[in-house]
């Protein structure tokens, strides 16, 4: 056992910086861990620096602008479009979630609502008399088995869990994170600092952190940097992009047919990209339940479904490759668990950065210097110097011809 621990430890950390760099990575994974609500903003003003130095890099090689003065500028422009996005986006979200959390109530108590045309007896009564005609037409002994009163039971039920569960997850989890002003406030100050910071000092910032997470070897961090900077940076303004392009088609597919809480969902249709695959089928319960609510079972419930579903296709199918085609180069199976384990472990901001985490990891295992593959290239150079000789040859050869 020993042995093998041993042969182990001299295959992967006999290269000279792979212990520091282990001991670094151990380190800031329990930092972020035990300190993720201290290191917040920090995230936060990370991300919109990533986001937002494409912007500056461009303006100064359009320009010729000084760093700090180009970073004024995007920062400017950027806080100008922020503060009009929350001053006319925020209160309708807020006024329009506050409706529907008390419009969810009520459809549980069975009691009839102004803004939709059907109550939930009935949705349960349709469901019901749909589910008895189906089966009528199998045969025996299935129709006896099976009662109108039964089904509509069992129609109320799933009605009443579903339209629970979405009202219970806006009670538990939107409402709190909405009515917390005192942090959003301190959001609102902190992260644009922390972000023109970064913008303005970038170069200094950056070899400061390669100073002192590596101070006596370079080389593999100067391996593995490029890489996950560029696919997280990537991964970053594909997201916040794909947010917001889904995000406006869907609030302007809603108001065309005139669907009551247009921009809520809209909004949480954008933000259900965050969780791909899962987020999908999470934020159809409550487009479907408004849909079914308002326009009854009419050809209006079946265009609308219809758009909805095409918006869905298009994003999954089109958008989604467009934008993510190498920052999401992992399998369905490392997409699901990576937002399993790092959406466990740190919430919200885990699972918004599962892929690239789990790209990260998988950057690492595949990239981390061994002593067996520095071998194979050790015996393998002597061929390839020879083939590359004979091609030179080959080439100088016919090129003298």
């Amino acid at each position: 056992m020993f042995r093998l621990f041993k042969n182990w430890y001299h295959n992967h950390f006999s290269q000279p910086g792979t212990v520091e760099f282990a001991l670094v990575l151990a380190v800031s994974f329990i930092l972020v861990y035990f300190f993720m609500w201290l290191v917040g903003p920090l995230v936060v003003a990370l991300c919109l620096a990533y986001v937002l130095d494409w912007a500056v890099c461009s303006l100064i090689a359009k320009t010729g602008l000084r760093r700090p003065v180009a970073a004024t500028a995007v920062m400017v422009i950027f806080v100008s479009l922020a503060t009009l996005i929350l001053v006319l986006l925020v209160p309708q979200v807020i006024r329009q979630g506050a409706q529907f959390y008390n419009t969810m109530l009520a459809i549980s108590q069975d009691a009839v609502t102004t803004e939709f045309t059907l109550s939930g007896r009935d949705v349960d009564a349709y469901f019901a008399a749909w589910l008895y005609s189906i089966i009528q037409m199998l045969p025996d002994p299935l129709p006896s088995m099976l009662t109108r009163e039964d089904l509509h039971a069992a129609a109320a039920s799933l009605r009443t869990q579903m339209v629970s569960y979405t009202a219970n997850l806006m009670r538990t989890q939107l409402m709190p994170s909405v009515v917390n002003v005192f942090t959003y406030l301190m959001y609102l100050i902190i992260v644009p600092i922390f972000t023109f910071l970064m913008l303005r000092n970038k170069e200094q910032l950056q070899r400061r952190i390669l100073t002192y997470i590596l101070p006596n070897n370079q080389v593999l961090i100067k391996e593995f940097w490029p890489a996950i900077s560029g696919q997280i940076s990537g991964y970053i303004r594909g997201k916040l992009l794909h947010i917001i392009i889904i995000t406006c088609v869907n609030t302007l597919a809603f108001r065309m047919f005139s669907l009551n809480y247009a921009v809520l969902l809209g909004l949480g249709v954008g933000l259900s990209v965050v969780i791909p695959y899962v987020g999908a089928v999470i934020i159809a319960i409550p487009v479907v339940l408004v849909a079914v609510f308002q326009f009854g079972f009419t050809t209006t419930l079946f265009w609308l479904l219809l758009v909805y579903l095409v918006i869905q296709l298009l994003d999954s199918n089109v958008l989604t490759p467009m934008l993510f085609s190498k920052a999401m180069n992992l399998d369905a199976f490392s997409i699901l668990a990576a937002i399993l384990i790092f959406g466990g472990l740190w919430g919200f901001w885990g699972v918004f950065f599962a892929i690239p985490l789990a790209t990260f990891i998988k950057t690492l295992i595949v990239r981390w210097p061994s002593a067996a593959r520095d071998e194979r290239k050790m015996t393998a150079l002597p061929q390839g110097n020879c083939g590359q000789e004979a091609a030179d040859a080959d080439f100088t050869g016919k090129s003298r011809q």
